[in-house]
């Protein structure tokens, strides 16, 4: 290769004359200037086949276990990585969120500038969860109260993700399930069943950080005859034994942490003790769990409120729409041109969206689900509604009128020709996305990424 590179370099100008003449007259070292950058191009973009195969196969479930430092043996969903990403407590090597994670797990996009997450000890915790209120009555101000004094399970996540996305109907059959004796209230042992329903998240932190030292004290020592794994031995431990043999199993966690999967659901939580009180020893009745439900979809609807508000008593048309759109799954340029249509069709002095008209909104945005049957004939055949039948659809689903000034906003939103007529399949979807906070899972399909994915990764393990 060096040596017809060299050739090429030094090839004559009567040589290069015998070129097609088609091609323009060059000089000798630009042609072997213009050939070297042919040939760095071309294996510029063959070192991009390895990278690019491993994003396809889905080599980044590692790293994003690596980088959030937990221990998992299979993908991480969304609800995960998302728990992962605020989650700022570590526990006996269990990943929690404090009450004020949850909440900008919520109302933030990115969390708040941290180093690392922060590690209690035993006595801090306990003293940490012996100054959680009671639930009495109740508050609307429960988890910005709390703010860091307390901890969240990665299943009380789940749970309280539940409540904001149900309808009170829905928040009935719920309170049901969880009443196993069917005696009007919930006990401690039976909210702790939702705590079976998921595994914790277990961090490896202290793992790697006692494996790390390991490993500078065999570099300090130099010793030849040393027990320590390394990086490689671990790999190769792994890719004997198996991730699933390795992290899982009651022997695999009296060696690598310090309590059992059932020792961990038993710990109490700030969310645990706030309902059953520090004894565990109380009882909710429908009603008090129902107010607990509708505390925190206010607490949070709130919070919200406020921050698209910023500092005044309303929200403007255009931020009213940056909510209405926040996690919806929406390519940008129709994002923009959602943003645009509203600017375009509002007007400067326009008072905007009170607290009042954004709280009957998010309720209509709590019973989507009973509101999509309503007009399951409208999606269905697809066709076109006014604001007047609008604005009865949501009357009958939530039992009380949605401001007109909110349902003129809608429009402006959606109606994409102005024609005073909206599409309810485009609507509920981008609702649906706004209601599950971009969380909600896709059903995969016969035709969709994951088969063109494993085409492409065919394809490029032949060539």
């Amino acid at each position: 290769m060096k040596r017809s590179l060299f050739r090429l370099w030094n090839l004559p100008n009567r040589q290069l004359s015998t070129l097609p003449k088609r091609f323009p007259k060059i000089e000798p070292n630009r042609a072997a200037a213009v050939l070297f950058a042919g040939i760095g191009t071309s294996i510029a973009a063959y070192k991009l086949i390895t990278p690019a195969k491993s994003l396809l196969l889905g080599d980044d479930d590692d790293e994003d276990a690596t980088r959030h430092n937990v221990q998992t043996d299979h993908k991480l969903t969304k609800r995960e990585l998302r728990f992962l990403q605020f989650a700022s407590v570590e526990f006996d090597d269990v990943i929690y969120m404090s009450p004020m994670d949850f909440i900008d797990s919520l109302t933030l996009d990115q969390p708040r500038e941290r180093v690392y997450r922060r590690v209690l000890k035993e006595k801090d915790l306990n003293r940490m969860l012996s100054r959680t209120p009671p639930f009495r009555t109740g508050s609307k101000t429960f988890f910005r109260t709390m703010d860091q004094k307390g901890v969240i399970s990665y299943s009380e996540y789940i749970f309280l993700l539940t409540l904001l996305t149900k309808s009170k109907s829905a928040f009935r059959i719920a309170f049901l399930m969880f009443d196993d004796d069917d005696n009007g209230n919930i006990d401690r042992d039976e909210f702790m069943l939702i705590r079976s329903l998921t595994s914790s998240l277990r961090s490896t932190t202290r793992i790697q950080s006692k494996q790390n030292q390991q490993n500078a004290d065999s570099i300090v020592n130099d010793s030849q005859d040393s027990c320590q794994l390394d990086a490689s031995d671990y790999h190769f431990a792994v890719s004997r034994i198996g991730k699933d043999r390795l992290f899982t199993g009651t022997d695999s966690y009296t060696v690598m942490f310090t309590k059992s999967e059932e020792e961990v659901r038993r710990q109490d939580t700030t969310l645990l003790l706030h309902l059953f009180g520090l004894r565990g020893n109380a009882k909710l009745s429908f009603e008090e769990f129902q107010q607990f439900y509708e505390n925190l979809q206010e607490e949070l609807m709130e919070i919200e409120f406020h921050e698209f508000a910023r500092g005044k008593s309303t929200i403007s048309p255009v931020d009213f729409a940056r909510l209405i759109l926040r996690y919806s799954i929406v390519n940008l340029d129709d994002y923009h041109n959602y943003l645009q249509r509203v600017q375009e069709r509002s007007n400067d002095d326009e008072e905007g969206i009170t607290l009042q008209q954004w709280a009957t909104f998010s309720r209509f945005l709590n019973n989507l689900q009973e509101f999509q049957s309503a007009v399951r004939l409208y999606v269905n055949s697809n066709v076109p509604v006014s604001e007047t039948e609008f604005a009865r659809a949501v009357s009958c689903t939530i039992g009380r009128k949605l401001d007109p000034v909110v349902v003129s906003m809608i429009f402006r939103i959606f109606d994409e020709n102005n024609d005073g007529t909206l599409s309810y399949p485009e609507f509920l979807a981008v609702m649906s996305d706004r209601l599950h906070r971009g969380l909600r899972g896709r059903l995969e399909k016969p035709w969709g990424w994951r088969p063109f994915k494993n085409c492409v990764i065919n394809e490029v393990c032949r060539a």
